[in-house]
């Protein structure tokens, strides 16, 4: 059941012509995150095409399998790229002639606020301390062995997680008294479990989806 990639497309193609087409505009830019929107938006006349790598998707888990062939048609017509890393600069700086590193970054002003005083939300209140934390999507990218292991060595150590579980089964998160699965959270709430942990950690795996992490 659900929507077939086909139907996707096209309802998808209906949206953006419709959303060109009642927009004034003098000049059109078409920003992609993902080499698959060309499936819905190659037949659009842009000004300027821009392609924000920002990762080796196509080793991803379930990475679609036309991912990479649609990727090396988004270099031939994109004006410009941006890779999210030097590393990622470094594996795709042949494929175009106008490529520029772009390494991720942090929101000083948001996270800064982690350093006052505040609130702790309801849900970490009762964890004890010490506190390690992790916030970030919760994927095929993160090491699970290591934070059952960590967690197994350090029985005294409370380990939060936050963030949504995608493209793996929950049922594989390991469990145990001082392990704290706390779901996704807002982006404005983040600081306000930040404040409260003494260590943070980014227990990622070491494999083909990480490889160019930033």
């Amino acid at each position: 059941m659900g929507t077939s990639p086909a139907r996707a497309d096209a309802i998808q193609r209906r949206y953006l012509d419709r959303i060109i087409a009642s927009t004034p505009h003098a000049q059109l830019t078409a920003w992609y995150y993902t080499p698959m929107a060309l499936r819905f938006s190659a037949h659009v006349n842009f000004d300027v095409r821009v392609y924000d790598c920002m990762d080796e998707l196509a080793a991803f888990k379930d990475a679609p399998a036309q991912l990479a062939l649609l990727e090396r048609a988004l270099f031939e017509c994109a004006d410009v790229v941006f890779t999210g890393g030097l590393s990622l600069f470094e594996a795709k700086r042949c494929q175009h002639r106008a490529i520029y590193p772009f390494p991720s970054s942090i929101d000083v002003n948001h996270f800064h606020k982690a350093r006052a005083p505040g609130e702790e939300p309801a849900d970490q209140l009762t964890i004890p301390h010490p506190r390690v934390g992790f916030f970030g999507v919760i994927d095929e990218r993160l090491d699970i062995d290591l934070v059952a292991q960590a967690s197994s060595t350090m029985p005294d150590v409370h380990f939060v997680m936050l963030g949504p579980v995608v493209k793996i089964d929950p049922d594989i998160l390991p469990r145990a008294n001082n392990l704290h699965w706390l779901g996704s959270k807002a982006y404005k709430d983040l600081p306000d479990y930040l404040r409260h942990w003494d260590v943070g950690w980014m227990p990622f795996a070491l494999n083909e989806a990480t490889r160019f992490i930033s």
